[in-house]
């Protein structure tokens, strides 16, 4: 797939498109994460316990729908263009989030969720587009790239989508987040290049015992990640936060670890020159675990946000480097697996956190998610075997 693409010289433009792109829709995305579970709360007229599970659902389903949706998606690159298909997959989700402001029903809003999902699967052929049109030298500094542009898109839209939200009332903020979208769209129409098909190596370099434990790895660090906001209206009414600051209060928590998040991505990513990638991700991933138990010693939104933002820096290192590790030696489709469990992780993560918040509490919460990362960090560690 480079090689083709080497020949082809493409301009630096369709990079700064692709990126400047990604940031937009992470942003249109997360625009509307913070209120969703709010959203969720605002229209159900079940009691709390099952609220908290269909919030759980709607926030999650449309990452797994993402994950066999992303493949399919995928696949068609060898018979279609990924610019025409990263399109399609943009306008869809302008239709989809406008609707979502007019639904006052559960399970139709569940529903568009998992459409929304199944046609979405962006982030992945935009790692696709990226590898079809760059050097083998710089694939790594692309990657890196495109990843820091969807976490800067993450941490600028959840205050403002909140405070949008809190000013418009939701069905506003829906529509504003569609109204974004479609400026990406337009975009992408006029600033990409004409991109034919893709077709993919059939094999790839790194042995599959490796893929899996790294899927994993991203897997769990991925719930670490995003775990926190589908259980934050519980976490902000212990802390005794009113009503009306809530919105606000929720946006500023994720903005902080958002950009915590950011600076551990970048941060570990460069120090992945120095000490050696097996050994970062089992230090991210320890010490994400161990500030993850350490979230329940917060007693307000001060501390507690504090320690969330260690723990975020911490997890987001994670998936960058298994990435740079994985796509220095193997092609699209397996760079897709990995972005796979990114959308694996993005579903479980909501769903598990409200679960386990429904049957017990946020000690046992805090408790499962930390070992489980350990355990999977550990896992991936000793798996390398005599790569370390």
């Amino acid at each position: 797939m480079r090689t083709a693409a080497s020949a082809l010289r493409p301009k630096n433009r369709d990079i700064v498109v692709l990126v400047t792109a990604q940031f937009s829709l992470a942003f249109a995305f997360n625009f509307m994460y913070v209120f969703l579970p709010f959203y969720v709360h605002a229209i159900s007229s079940l009691d709390e316990a099952a609220t908290l599970r269909w919030t759980g659902l709607i926030v999650g389903i449309a990452s797994a729908t993402a994950i066999f949706g992303s493949t399919f998606w995928a696949r068609l690159t060898d018979r279609f263009s990924p610019k025409v298909l990263f399109e399609r997959g943009i306008l869809s989700h302008v239709i989809l989030v406008a609707l979502m402001g007019y639904i006052t029903d559960l399970r139709v809003l569940l529903g568009i969720r998992i459409l929304q999902g199944f046609v979405g699967g962006i982030s992945t052929i935009g790692l696709m587009i990226i590898s079809a049109i760059s050097t083998e030298d710089q694939l790594p500094r692309r990657m890196g790239l495109y990843q820091s542009s969807l976490t800067l898109g993450q941490i600028f839209a959840p205050p403002l989508g909140a405070s949008v939200a809190a000013a418009l009332g939701f069905r506003g903020a829906f529509l504003a987040s569609s109204l974004m979208m479609l400026a990406v769209f337009i975009f992408c129409q006029v600033g990409l290049s004409p991109l034919p098909p893709q077709p993919r190596p059939s094999a790839a370099a790194v042995p599959r015992r490796q893929l899996w434990l790294a899927w994993g790895v991203v897997f769990m660090g991925t719930i670490h990640i995003v775990f926190l906001p589908s259980v934050l209206p519980t976490i902000l009414h212990n802390f005794r936060v009113p009503d009306q600051q809530e919105l606000v209060t929720a946006g500023l928590i994720v903005f902080a670890y958002g950009a915590s998040a950011a600076a551990g991505s970048y941060a570990f990513s460069r120090l992945a020159a120095r000490i050696p990638v097996q050994r970062l991700v089992l230090a991210c991933g320890l010490g994400a675990s161990v500030f993850q138990m350490l979230l329940i010693l917060g007693v307000g939104p001060v501390s507690f946000t504090f320690i969330r933002v260690v723990q975020s820096a911490l997890a987001a290192g994670i998936f960058p480097l298994i990435l740079a590790q994985i796509a220095s030696r193997s092609h699209g489709g397996t760079i897709g697996f990995i972005n796979a469990a990114r959308f694996a992780g993005n579903a479980a993560g909501p769903v598990a956190a409200t679960f386990i918040l429904a049957h017990s509490d946020l000690l046992s919460l805090y408790l499962v998610l930390g070992m489980g990362l350990a355990a999977v960090a550990v896992c991936h560690y000793l798996g390398q075997g005599r790569n370390r």
